[in-house]
């Protein structure tokens, strides 16, 4: 019975799906198979619209919900049990405070919400949940809620004449 959810899910769901390739991706990687995990990350850029390094480390148990504009960067490291959803980015950049150059390592249990940009060697801590759009240049303390700022709601002005 698992065996079929697994493959149902493998046909059906494109944040599987691309985990797969990831796995293949790294699979080659190791093996050292000249030029082949570049090929495989161009595929995912083909297919699915995403950016995802040959050289990233994520772990098992990560869930990728949609995974169109999701990229991760070399360096980025993705804890177990995490979940990423559509146009986030895990890029590199400089830490504010020390200067130094890296991408974020995001330990177990973080949810990465739509549209989320987390940039620089920064440690985002356990079961913290990060909200669509925010961006986070800074480490994050375990079980913490990072929102991004609200939208300004202004009332339309609607003619007379309609």
């Amino acid at each position: 019975m698992r065996q079929r959810g697994l493959f149902v899910a493998g046909v059906t769901q494109v944040g599987f799906q691309m985990l797969i390739v990831v796995r293949l991706m790294r699979l080659l990687r190791d093996l050292r198979v000249p030029g082949a995990a570049q090929v495989v990350s161009r595929l995912i850029r083909h297919n699915y619209g995403a950016e995802i390094h040959w050289n990233s480390d994520i772990a098992p148990g990560v869930c990728v919900v949609h995974g169109n504009g999701l990229v991760i960067s070399h360096s980025s490291r993705v804890g177990p049990n995490c979940l990423l959803f559509q146009n986030v980015t895990l890029g590199e950049s400089v830490h504010p405070s020390n200067r130094t150059v890296g991408s974020p390592t995001l330990t177990s249990d973080v949810h990465v919400m739509p549209g989320a940009v987390l940039l620089g060697p920064i440690v985002i801590g356990s079961g913290t949940k990060i909200g669509a759009n925010a961006v986070v240049d800074s480490d994050v303390a375990p079980g913490s809620v990072v929102r991004s700022p609200m939208s300004e709601i202004a009332v339309r002005r609607v003619s007379e004449s309609r």
